[in-house]
């Protein structure tokens, strides 16, 4: 195969699985950004703003209006850090937490239309491909103890 078929088709996956989630997180009122701002404190727990920015590789002033638009939903908490009171310490709230955990069985169910056509342990082997992949450029990290 030749390298840039190979690119084409990442990149039209890409492309298709991305409105796929974003199609599955609309009818909860989530765009995509503040899904991964969810997701990101989620794994980080009690955080400050701008070390959540920098997990998310945002600049803090960008991340401050979503963060506001969390915190209107009662999905995220913000009060002021402890440690140094210039700076905002931010966390998930049980209703944010419960709205992430529909928004994973929406994306999930959106996954498993997308990965139709394989068995599953094809799906298994191209996840397990894929993170490799990721693992080997050093994007969207995970734990080693979460990895399967």
């Amino acid at each position: 195969m030749a390298s840039a078929e190979l690119s084409s088709i990442l990149a039209a996956l890409g492309r298709d699985a991305t409105a796929r989630v974003r199609r599955a997180i609309r009818p909860l009122g989530l765009t995509a950004h503040q899904y991964l701002v969810l997701t990101q404190l989620a794994d980080l727990g009690l955080t400050s703003q701008t070390a959540l920015a920098s997990a998310l590789g945002l600049d803090p002033s960008n991340l401050a209006t979503t963060i506001s638009d969390l915190v209107d939903r009662d999905l995220v908490d913000r009060c002021r850090d402890d440690a140094d009171r210039r700076r905002y310490a931010v966390t998930l709230t049980a209703a944010g937490a419960k709205l992430l955990r529909k928004a994973g069985a929406a994306i999930a169910t959106s996954e498993h239309d997308l990965l139709a056509a394989l068995e599953p342990g094809q799906q298994d082997q191209l996840h397990t491909l894929l993170r490799r992949i990721a693992d080997g450029i050093d994007i969207c990290p995970v734990e080693n103890a979460a990895r399967p």
